[in-house]
């Protein structure tokens, strides 16, 4: 693979010098992540390979830091549509929806972080806490809104904790087994509709 450099980023950019890595790494790991090297992703960026080590250990920590920056975008998607939700029956299969669509948008990303990554990282753990706790509190807002108004189950019927990590496991579960073990791809309205149906079936009175 022939190199492709960006101009090197002014120094004092900080931020645009981060921006500039995690945004070569994303390029490059979609065409070849083994051949997707640190000198690689640092030349096409436009900056050294010493400021890739220093903000990164490794390829797979770039990896995750490309993959919180995607979630902070859709976390950002999902507010926004479920603020316009009058239902919390509505408001949850828009996350599940949303959160399918999404991810079937940037699938070969996804499928590579599961692969190469995986969530029990101890350092991937790490830098994915802010953004499971901001979609950890959508749901909490979503689920709490519904106990509220008689919808969904009350407590202690209903552990509002552990349907969080059914709701998370549910969805995260479904794609690996999709992406990777089957090496399929999504059909994210078909299956949201399906898992949405069956997440509800345990909240619903």
């Amino acid at each position: 693979m022939g190199k492709t450099t960006k101009p090197t980023q002014p120094r004092y950019d900080v931020l645009g010098r981060y921006t500039a890595l995690l945004d070569a790494g994303e390029t490059l790991f979609c065409i070849g992540y083994e051949q997707a090297q640190p000198q690689l992703i640092a030349d096409t960026a436009g900056v050294s390979v010493g400021l890739f080590y220093r903000h990164f250990k490794s390829k797979q920590e770039l990896l995750t830091a490309i993959i919180v920056r995607h979630l902070n975008k859709l976390h950002l998607q999902i507010a926004q549509a479920v603020s316009a939700c009058s239902h919390p029956i509505e408001a949850m299969q828009m996350v599940v929806l949303l959160t399918l669509r999404y991810f079937h948008q940037h699938q070969g990303l996804i499928k590579l972080f599961f692969m190469q990554v995986g969530y029990g990282d101890i350092a991937a753990t790490e830098q994915l806490q802010s953004a499971r706790l901001n979609y950890r509190n959508i749901l909490l807002t979503i689920i709490e809104d519904g106990i509220a108004q008689g919808i969904f189950l009350n407590p202690p019927a209903l552990n509002v904790q552990i349907t969080i990590n059914s709701i998370i496991g549910t969805i995260n579960w479904t794609l690996y087994d999709l992406l990777v073990v089957q090496n399929q791809n999504l059909e994210p309205e078909v299956l949201a509709t399906q898992i949405s149906s069956h997440l509800l079936r345990s909240l619903a009175r």
